[in-house]
Formats: structure tokens, C-alpha cells, sequence
């Protein structure tokens, strides 16, 4: 009886425990940061005596610095619960708040949760928005800032209008000639230097200042952060790769550090190291989201961290690991459509292919039909591809200019008509998609630059076209070398044109670029060029 009394009692206080509301931040409603081991390299010491205040405002720092606006905004806020007068704490924590949104104005009933001891000169309740009362705050603080903190607190206030005697269009100016004083004063401030580098002037006007803060420290975050986004940004996608290496040995514990790098690795080829620091990242954000309980669509990066690793996998024949994704992604509400299709024809999982277009059809007729028409092309059904094209059409006639679905026509309509024996008016069809779309920049982001001269090579290949197909194919692996249709197609030409030392090169070209993949994958993709080439007589060269 006693024993069982105990466990009651033991039972009871335990769930009572449970219904307990968790602490919450006064600000952002958030709750308490944690500890994270080895999550930035970056420090950079703050005027204050508690090692805790420090602490998470160097974990602030790096959330911040890579755009993890929620975790900068409740590490800052947390600081301030060690030391509500560390004005770098009160700063941080009004540029993340800025960033995260949260800049709408209300009462704000702050002041008690956080002591009488710091209250600004304010009325006790007074519309503010949170980013704007956090400057305040750190204004109010500069007389116990240090000399160069005071520096930084200045140029923000002089930025935001928030010092008498700057007029609107002095506050750039004048926040840049406040960060010039502090940097000819102190010249090893971190801080300083990337505060500058954000008010560069002209394209190019930030590089300067970022690489100088490099000088200062190889492993800064914020500086190898952006110099990745300026280089992709400025068309320059090989010189900032070393840069996205800077920045993942800066983060070790950052997911986004590991994602950064895609977006210049998927231009220029890098693919092994893309798909394997993508899913990394993907690994890291699990485990955080776990850690501190953040539910995933409160992760701003996180669909579009899973989206990237999804089109990586699927580029690379990964299709086990791709699934996986979209499970996840699909228990989320995330869909990436348009890859979950590329993978089940290649697979050529047929139902599912056909339940993808079906959703589709409810909600985005014109998206369908391509999808439909390529499908049908495909799988050699024609006439079904001819009522999918008309249906493009009359869409593409309600929305003239609107350049996907231009293109789409265009690809749908040159297959098409590869497919029935009209090979020059289908090749003329996709290569005008090439013309539009080969000095295209942004069409070649995330890894896409060569699908459209894979299409061109595989409606060549449907025509008997060997000239038109070489071309495609030397095409597409010179804007993708990890092109796995370009080495096939290659591999399919250079077999019927009586070339077998070149087409046992290009197997193993293919081999390499879906090195990853399951064999039997490989294999079909493999059937399948052999079955476009072998339309022309050849295709007992083509296989085993």
C-alpha cells in the first residue's frame, strides 16, 4: 500500500510538473536559449561581466550571421537575462528582431519582467515596436558601452534616424564616416568591419571591407557568408567557392553553412560535395529542431535546405536517399513537385507519375500538361501527348510572355514532333529553348543550366540526328559536367557512329557522375538511350 501510494504521489507530481508553462522570454515570447557545443568559431568580446551574457550573445553572433533569425533574436534576448545592461546584447537583438519581422508596434509591458534598474526615460507604456525599443535600449545604455561598442550603437542609431540633427538622407553618410572613425581607431574590430561592408556602396562596394575582415580572421562567418551570395550574385561563381569553405569551417554547427555552398557547387560542377554537405546540413537542422523544440515550418531555411538536397540527389541517381526526403518533406506540407516527377520517370514508376499530374491538374492545368505531355512522350504515347500539347497551348495563349511556360511548350512540341518523324522542325523547337535560355544566369542556378540541351540531344537521338545530338549532348556536359543524360547521350552517338573507344569513355564518365546510384537505376537510364538511339536500326551496338 505504501509503495503503491508513493508511485501515486510520484506519478501525480510528475504530471503536474509536466502542465507547468514553460519560462518564456518578455520580448519575443520565445523560450530560453541552450547551450550548443562547437555551433560558430566566432567570438567577439562584449563589455560585460558575465560569462554567460557572453556566451550567448557569441551564440547570437553566429545564428545571426547565418540568417538564423529566431535563434539570434532568443540568444540575444537570453543574454540580457545574465546582464540587462550589455548594450551589444540590446543591439544584436534589435537587427535580429528586424530581421525575424517582428517590427510591429504595440504596448510594450516589458520594463517589469526585465527590473526598474535599466528602464529607459520612457513613459511606462508607450507604442513601440520591439526592434525600435531594443535600439532604445541600447541608446540609453551607450554611457556603459565601451569605447568602440559606442562606435557601432552610434552609426545604428544614425542608420534608423534616431540621433537629433541627421536628416533622412544623411543617415547612410553619416553611419558610414561613424564606422570609418572606429576602424581608423580600432582596427582589428570585427564588428566594425562588417558593420562598414554592409553599408558599401555599388555592387562591388562591400568585397573590400569583407576580405579585409578576413585578413583579420580567416574564419569569420559573416564575412564568408556573404562573399558567397556576392559572388553568386555578381556572376562570379568560382571565386567565392573558398569562401564557402570558410564559412563551413567557421559554423561547424550551422546548418546553413553547409547548405551555402550549393549555391555555387551546383553552377560549377561540384557535385559529390554539394549533395553530401546539403544532406549534412539536413542532419544539423534535425537535431535542432529537437534540441530546442522548434517545429520545422518555424525554420524558415528548412524546405528550402530539403528542396536543394532533393534536386542534388535526384541529379546524382541518389533515388533511395531521395525517397527518404520525400517522406520527410511530404509530412510537412512540402512539395517539390517538380522533382518528385523528374525521379519517378526516371524510375519510370508510372503510377506515380500519373497520381503527381493528376494533383496537379486541381490546382495548376498548365504545369499538368507539360508534366503530362512529357510523360506521354515518354512512354510513347503519342496521341496522348498531342492532346496534352493543345491543351499547353491554350494556356500559353491566355499568358503570352510568360517564359516558363513558353519554354515548356517549345520542349514539349520539339519532342513531340522528334518522336513523329519530323526531326528538323522538332530540332528547331528546342534549340530556340537553348537560345533563350544558354546566357541565362539564373537559369543555371541550382544545377538546371544543361536540361533543356539534354531534351534537344534525346529529341536528336529520337530523329536519327547524330550531328544535332553530339552537339547537344559536348553542350550540355560543358554546362553541367555532371550531366549523366550529356555522358549517355555521348555514349549513345559515339556507339552508332562506330566510336567505341570514345563511347567506352563516356560510359565511364556516366558511371562516375552516378557513382552513388543503385545499379539497376543506372541501368534503365541506360536502356533508355540505347532505345532513342536504337530507333535509327542500331540499337544491337547499343546493348549487351
Amino acid at each position: 500500500m505504501m509503495t503503491f501510494t508513493v508511485l501515486a504521489l510520484t506519478a501525480f507530481t510528475t504530471l503536474e510538473a509536466a502542465k507547468k508553462p514553460v519560462p518564456k522570454l518578455a520580448i519575443s515570447g520565445l523560450a530560453y536559449a541552450i547551450t550548443v557545443p562547437d555551433l560558430c568559431m566566432y567570438r567577439y568580446r562584449t563589455s560585460t561581466p558575465s560569462e554567460e551574457c557572453q556566451k550567448f550573445c557569441d551564440q547570437g553572433f553566429g545564428y545571426y550571421y547565418s540568417y538564423v533569425w529566431i535563434e539570434a533574436v532568443r540568444n540575444f534576448e537570453t543574454a540580457l537575462q545574465h546582464d540587462p545592461q550589455c548594450a551589444m546584447a540590446w543591439l544584436g537583438l534589435h537587427k535580429s528582431l528586424e530581421k525575424w519581422g517582428k517590427t510591429i508596434a504595440k504596448p510594450l509591458p516589458y520594463f517589469a519582467a526585465l527590473g526598474t534598474a535599466i528602464q529607459p526615460k520612457l513613459p511606462d507604456r508607450i507604442a513601440k515596436a520591439p526592434h525600435d525599443y531594443a535600439l532604445e535600449m541600447a541608446k540609453q545604455l551607450l554611457p556603459k558601452a565601451s569605447h568602440r561598442e559606442g562606435f557601432l550603437i552610434t552609426a545604428k542609431l544614425q542608420e534608423k534616424g534616431m540621433l537629433p540633427g541627421v536628416g533622412p538622407d544623411e543617415r547612410r553618410k553619416k553611419a558610414q564616416q561613424t564606422l570609418d572613425e572606429l576602424l581608423a581607431l580600432y582596427e582589428d574590430d570585427e564588428e566594425g568591419w562588417f558593420a562598414r561592408a554592409q553599408l558599401g556602396d555599388g555592387t562591388h562596394g562591400a568585397i573590400p571591407f569583407y576580405k579585409a575582415l578576413l585578413r583579420l580572421n580567416p574564419y569569420h562567418p559573416g564575412a564568408n557568408h556573404e562573399l558567397v551570395h556576392t559572388y553568386e550574385n555578381v556572376r562570379r561563381p568560382a571565386l567565392g567557392w573558398p569562401y564557402a569553405e570558410g564559412y563551413i569551417r567557421s559554423s561547424p554547427g550551422l546548418p546553413h553553412a553547409f547548405h551555402m555552398q550549393a549555391h555555387l557547387g551546383m553552377r560549377v560542377g561540384k557535385w559529390a560535395k554539394t549533395t553530401d554537405y546539403s544532406w549534412h546540413a539536413i542532419e544539423l537542422q534535425r537535431e535542432y529542431h529537437k534540441q530546442q523544440n522548434v517545429k520545422p515550418n518555424e525554420d524558415h531555411q528548412f524546405s528550402h535546405h530539403l528542396e536543394i538536397l532533393t534536386r542534388s540527389l535526384i541529379h546524382d541517381g541518389r533515388f533511395r536517399e531521395a525517397k527518404q526526403i520525400r517522406t520527410e518533406a511530404d509530412g510537412h506540407g512540402y512539395h517539390f513537385r517538380q522533382e518528385w516527377f523528374r525521379m519517378a520517370t526516371s524510375l519510370q514508376e508510372w503510377a506515380d507519375t500519373d497520381e503527381l499530374v493528376g494533383k496537379l491538374r486541381k490546382g495548376d492545368k498548365a504545369t499538368a500538361a507539360y508534366f503530362a505531355a512529357i510523360l506521354a512522350i515518354e512512354r510513347g504515347d503519342l496521341d496522348r501527348a498531342k492532346a496534352e500539347i493543345d491543351t499547353m497551348q491554350h494556356a500559353n495563349q491566355s499568358k503570352r510572355g510568360e517564359r516558363q511556360r513558353e519554354l515548356r511548350l517549345w520542349e514539349a512540341q520539339g519532342r513531340y514532333a522528334c518522336k513523329i518523324g519530323n526531326g528538323e522542325a522538332g530540332i528547331k523547337l528546342l534549340k530556340r529553348t537553348i537560345d533563350k535560355t544558354k546566357d541565362d544566369y539564373a537559369h543555371h542556378a541550382w544545377g538546371g543550366g544543361a536540361y533543356f540541351m539534354e531534351s534537344w540531344g534525346r529529341g536528336a537521338l529520337d530523329a536519327g540526328q547524330l550531328i544535332e545530338a553530339r552537339e547537344a549532348y559536348q553542350e550540355a556536359l560543358a554546362h553541367d559536367s555532371g550531366s549523366v543524360r550529356g555522358a549517355l547521350g555521348m555514349w549513345a552517338v559515339c556507339t552508332q557512329s562506330g566510336e567505341p573507344e570514345e563511347a567506352a569513355r563516356y560510359l565511364k564518365l556516366a558511371q562516375r557522375c552516378w557513382q552513388r546510384a543503385e545499379s539497376s537505376d543506372f541501368e534503365r537510364l541506360k536502356a533508355t538511350f540505347a532505345g532513342s538511339a536504337g530507333a535509327s536500326g542500331v540499337s544491337a551496338r547499343l546493348m549487351p
